[in-house]
């Protein structure tokens, strides 16, 4: 009796998954933007005397323009590598995903990197 639940149970999962497909599964629309300049701060988290190293934080804030419209962006990391492929993408074209303030960033690297929209003032 469970080996027939069971299938029963798979019958309706994959069923539910040709329905309802997973948004996860659905294909990023990525744009083709201009990055017109990048600006990399350095700094260290927990100031003061200690014992232990602090870690190593950049603060990376890059405009881009897409269909004639400019666009700032923060991005935060404690990876070297993620800044200086950014750093290197001034004046190139790199592939974005826009949802709402939330930014999808895919460098000629292949890497893919997290960032948000700011507000245009802050350009």
């Amino acid at each position: 009796m469970t080996s027939r639940l069971m299938v029963v149970l798979l019958l309706l999962l994959v069923l539910c998954l040709v329905v309802f497909p997973p948004v996860a599964f659905a294909q990023a629309s990525y744009q083709t933007v201009t990055v017109v300049s990048v600006r990399s701060i350095r700094h260290m988290e927990g100031m003061g005397p200690s014992r232990f190293p602090h870690p190593i934080y950049f603060t990376v804030d890059f405009a881009f323009r897409a269909s004639g419209q400019s666009y700032c962006t923060g991005y935060e990391t404690p990876v070297l590598d993620e800044v200086q492929d950014l750093l290197a993408t001034q004046g190139k074209n790199i592939q974005v995903e826009m949802r709402g303030k939330k930014l999808t960033v895919l460098l000629p690297t292949g890497r893919k990197i997290k960032a948000r929209l700011e507000k245009p003032t802050q350009c």
